[in-house]
């Protein structure tokens, strides 16, 4: 009988990577393939080919995708409308009145998703306590769907006045949309964001109204593509906020996939270093488009409720809080109009990808610096990608030495230093910014790119060590076969937290309860198979930004508040340094997280290797200015326990790990390199003396 494989695809910007393993043998498969941008279901099907891994093998496929945030970014999403209250119609431009910048005097705003003569609106209002004022006018509301129909909208976002509180009339108007426009795809803000505040939970529901039809054509199409291939098994979504979805339930809310590869990134390192015994960790994914970071404490990622897909335009649903900056393999150097040497943000991606790649690329990257700095050798991918260095040098030479006046060595050196600048300063972000000194942190790298820059960055920070786990560029695809199905629900509920009446919280708690049980219940999952979790949004009264305070208990007694207040404000004070002793905690919004628990893939012990492999090759690495020579070593030929001094190069098909002249690095039992950062007195390039894992 065949193997029947558990597998996880995460698709990123340049690369589509495989990890999947057989429960019954241990076995596990990788693969590693360019993105197919303009339909990313053929680059999972050449995933799984790449992997000799047929589609009839795989008994459940975890699948993280960059579909969503693409449209988002590109802004290529459907052509979206607005239904709104009478007289709101212009909330998304209005948008808030704080600026990106303060003083650049060309700066402006973003444009909305949805262009303003697709905005309508509807006679209707629901007062704050959710009696309604006045009823919908149901007659004027399908002449405004026939409207957007007639002007060739694919989807409708509905966000009425204080619809948090009552969705009567939201309900309603999805109704009607299915009697007169049947076709359209519809988002209502009392189901994707039923919050405080008009213009964030507005633009939520025009994020999701906006990726909807998008998501749900790639879905269909990579449904079929399966399904032609044998396969029978169980097709899941990856969210951002870590937990799992079938694939139908996350097209009713597709907003919940964004920044899904990310989140299954952070999964796979906080499981990863937590088996390791390392609880407190900034993860570090270096791909080929860009840098993600995010902040693990006591082996739990950070979860935001909100995040920016550009500046002043919020998606405020649960996520793993992932900073991404533009920063990765495929990053272009260029010159700015003072002459300054620049990396990125803008990425050469997989198409046409660094120059080095010989697929077309023009502009020189950051891969084809640290090709020419000695650090990447000269094939990617187990020998599939040759790597042209004459054509990365023209590049650099033509396009950045000469007009520099500098040689192609100092350039090299500049670009590579410039993008781990970068990279350091989004791990600051994550942790100095947040009042966390990255000094009692770890730092743990993957990705395809992380094991080349890591070092030197963990270097920048005075961060001591740097994990790296076994076949690191399939770690956000590994990510997704750790983890849970999970259903997050929240409503506003704005009080006075001493004052609180704690019967309407429970009332209000417990309809949150039932959202999520059935969510779960529709995907499989109920009674014991179901946990639940609560928390309060919760600030001083008259601030703007909210902590999220777990509850510890259901129901809730004034006692368990009492507790919540008090967490809220030790949590306050550890992150902005004071405590406000006169200020009045005030509850925002209500929060129920339930999960169902699924099959993890375990990091296992390792014991292949040997304790004294001999190098695999050397290469002339550029350090301090000149060239030298080191050893490069086939990172699976070290045995747990085994031992290198910097500088020394360790080679995957999937990854390179570059450490650097005063760094040590040793293997643990999983199999992980944990390189030390700072370490003197010892004998550079020598490979020490055998130890216990």
């Amino acid at each position: 009988m065949a193997a029947m494989y558990r597998v996880g695809i995460d698709v990123g910007g340049t690369f589509t990577d495989l990890f999947a393993y057989d429960p019954e043998s241990g076995a596990t498969l990788s693969a590693k393939v360019p993105t197919t941008v303009d339909n990313q279901a053929i680059g999972v099907m050449e995933s799984l080919r790449a992997a000799d891994l047929p589609p009839v093998e795989a008994s459940f496929l975890s699948h993280g995708t960059t579909t969503g945030l693409n449209a988002l970014i590109e802004r290529k999403g459907a052509r979206t409308g607005l239904i709104t209250t009478a007289g709101f119609r212009d909330v998304l431009e209005i948008m808030r009145t704080d600026r990106e910048t303060g003083y650049d005097l060309t700066w402006r705003k973003p444009e909305p998703f949805v262009r303003r003569r697709l905005r309508r609106e509807v006679v209707e209002r629901v007062l704050p306590d959710g009696t309604v004022e006045t009823p919908l006018d149901e007659d004027g509301a399908r002449e405004v769907i026939a409207w957007l129909r007639d002007a060739g909208v694919q989807s409708v976002a509905v966000s009425l006045l204080h619809a948090y509180a009552n969705p009567v009339h939201e309900l309603r108007l999805r109704e009607l949309v299915a009697e007169v426009a049947p076709e359209l795809s519809v988002s209502l803000s009392s189901e994707v964001n039923a919050e405080l505040r008009e213009f964030e939970r507005t633009n939520t529901a025009v994020v999701d109204a906006y990726i909807k039809p998008t998501m749900v054509r790639y879905i269909r199409r990579l449904v079929d593509e399966l399904a032609r291939g044998g396969f029978g098994g169980r097709l899941l979504l990856m969210q951002g906020s870590g937990g799992m979805a079938t694939a139908e339930r996350a097209l009713e809310k597709p907003i919940v996939t964004l920044s899904s590869g990310p989140a299954a990134g952070a999964i796979a390192a906080a499981e990863i270093a937590r088996a390791a015994g390392i609880g407190d960790i900034v993860t570090f994914d270096v791909g080929g488009t860009s840098t993600d970071v995010s902040l693990i404490r006591d082996g739990r990622p950070f979860v935001t409720t909100a995040k920016q897909i550009e500046w002043g335009l919020p998606a405020r649903v649960p996520m793993i809080d992932v900073v991404s900056v533009g920063a990765g393999g495929g990053s272009i150097g260029w010159i700015d109009q003072g002459g300054a040497l620049k990396m990125g943000p803008h990425s050469a991606g997989s198409t046409p990808g660094p120059v080095c790649y010989g697929r077309g690329g023009t502009e020189p990257t950051l891969s084809d610096a640290l090709l020419l700095k000695g650090v990447l050798g000269p094939e990617l991918a187990a020998g599939t990608l040759a790597l042209d260095v004459e054509a990365a040098h023209a590049a650099v030479q033509e396009r950045l030495a000469e007009p520099l006046g500098l040689t192609v060595d100092r350039v090299v050196d500049g670009m590579v230093e410039i993008a781990q600048t970068n990279m350091a300063n989004a791990v600051r972000s994550v942790s100095v910014w947040k009042g966390i000194d990255p000094r009692d942190l770890a730092l743990a790298a993957f990705g395809g790119g992380g094991g080349m820059v890591a070092g030197p960055v963990a270097r920048m920070l005075g961060i001591p060590t740097v994990l790296v786990p076994p076949l690191p560029g399939n770690a956000c695809a590994m990510g997704t076969l750790m983890t849970d199905f999970q259903e997050d629900a929240a409503v506003a509920f704005l009080t006075a937290a001493p004052d609180a009446d704690v019967a309407a919280l429970n009332e209000a708690l417990a309809g949150l309860r039932d959202r999520c049980a059935a969510g779960l219940a529709a995907q499989g999952f109920s009674g014991e198979d179901v946990r639940l979790s609560h928390a309060a949004d919760m600030r001083y009264r008259g601030q703007i930004h909210e902590l999220v305070i777990g509850l510890d208990e259901f129901p809730l007694t004034q006692a368990g508040l009492e507790r919540a207040v008090a967490r809220f404000g030790d949590l306050y004070e550890e992150i902005y340094t004071i405590r406000l002793a006169e200020g009045t905690p005030e509850i925002v919004s209500l929060r129920v997280t339930a999960t169902a628990t699924t099959p993890h893939y375990d990091v296992p012990e390792r014991d292949d290797g040997t304790p004294h492999p001999e190098p695999v090759a050397e290469r002339a690495v550029l350090q301090d200015g000149a060239r030298s020579p080191v050893p490069v070593y086939a990172r699976y030929d070290l045995a747990p326990g085994a031992a290198l001094v910097g500088p020394v190069i360790l080679e995957e098909d999937g990854s390179t790990v570059w450490i650097a002249a005063g760094m040590r690095c040793e293997v643990d039992r999983h199999g992980n390199l944990l390189i030390h950062t700072d370490v003197e007195g010892e004998p550079a390039g020598a490979l020490l003396a055998h130890q216990e894992a």
